[in-house]
């Protein structure tokens, strides 16, 4: 979770004094725009200039821009509910969901956006995890209720720092986030925290804050595919205590998902160098590690990740109803 800071709280640009190839590099990355403003958003930029409308007659959405953001009205005949849209959660790969202030303010609390972006398909639809079809009332129609847990699970992992009211200081992964000290380092000096100076296990526990060592339900939950630590931690590549986080991503960067041979070079500087793990033929001749020993699954049409499972993988192991072949430019 994010820490709770004041408004002064240094973001990058206190690092890129010191730190500018570093920085330069991250601010290009995914997680350094995991949370955005509204009006930066795939989701307001795409916005059709028609009004976006449930299913099975169901409410009617209008966006409109204001200086605080950008304003939602759901309706249905005589009843509406509003709100105000000022941050949007995820960089936009795989999909962007609102945060909406209900009632303008009015103490109605924040809600997950019922409406989602899906860049994948070009389109909007239900944010995964809620109901389809027509909602009961306006105020579901927005969507649905965060309570301060909630918020401060999601909050905080979509941004580095947050007030004590839970309002985002530095949106986004930032340097800080993954290199504790770094606030304290840039005011006055002392230590920072190297993650890539850290152990396999320790990284998995750094990186699992956000992206999860524990499932959410329980290890049968198909959805578990999509955290990567929780999923890493069962391979004997892992166990074999020679593989950490940053041995294939690299520290700054998105991951090279259109760079099979960069992958198959991280799997070769350990198997060819162990006589006991010697890399085998490509009898499948697809070209890459990967493809074969980490699975590619869609969990949703707009959802698709590499599963961190790495194994010989048995038939069954996971529903062929979900397994897609690896797109050149896999979006994971």
């Amino acid at each position: 979770m994010a820490p709770a800071f004041p408004a002064e709280f240094p973001v990058n640009s206190a690092c890129q004094r010191c730190h500018p190839a570093e920085t330069q590099l991250h601010e290009r990355t995914r997680m350094a725009h995991a949370m955005v403003p509204a009006a930066q958003s795939a989701f307001v930029q795409n916005l059709p200039d028609r009004p976006l409308r449930e299913s099975d007659q169901g409410f009617e959405f209008r966006f409109s821009p204001t200086l605080a953001g950008i304003d939602v009205t759901a309706r249905r005949g005589n009843e509406q509910a509003t709100g105000v849209i000022e941050w949007v959660l995820g960089a936009g790969a795989q999909g962007q969901t609102p945060l909406i202030e209900a009632g303008n303010g009015a103490g109605n609390g924040v809600l997950e956006s019922r409406i989602s972006y899906f860049p994948r398909l070009h389109q909007y639809g239900v944010t995964i995890g809620q109901s389809a079809g027509s909602s009961a009332t306006a105020i579901a129609a927005l969507g649905r209720l965060q309570n301060s847990r909630d918020l401060q699970s999601c909050i905080g992992c979509h941004a580095s720092a947050i007030t004590r009211d839970l309002q985002p200081v530095a949106p986004g992964v930032q340097c800080v986030r993954c290199h504790l000290g770094a606030d304290q380092h840039a005011r006055n000096g002392g230590k920072v925290l190297n993650p890539g100076k850290l152990s396999g296990p320790e990284q998995v526990r750094l990186c699992g804050n956000c992206h999860r060592t524990k499932p959410p339900v329980d290890d049968s939950q198909l959805e578990n595919v999509r955290f990567q630590p929780l999923r890493l931690v069962k391979s004997e590549c892992f166990q074999s205590g020679k593989l950490a986080c940053t041995t294939c991503h690299v520290a700054h960067q998105d991951a090279r998902r259109a760079d099979p041979a960069f992958y198959n070079e991280k799997c070769r500087e350990c198997h060819q160098a162990n006589s006991g793990a010697k890399v085998h033929a490509d009898a499948r001749n697809q070209g890459d590690c990967i493809s074969c020993h980490m699975p590619y699954v869609e969990l949703h049409p707009a959802l698709h990740f590499t599963d961190h499972y790495i194994r010989v993988v048995q038939p069954g192991d996971l529903p062929a109803s979900v397994l897609r072949t690896r797109p050149a430019a896999a979006q994971n």
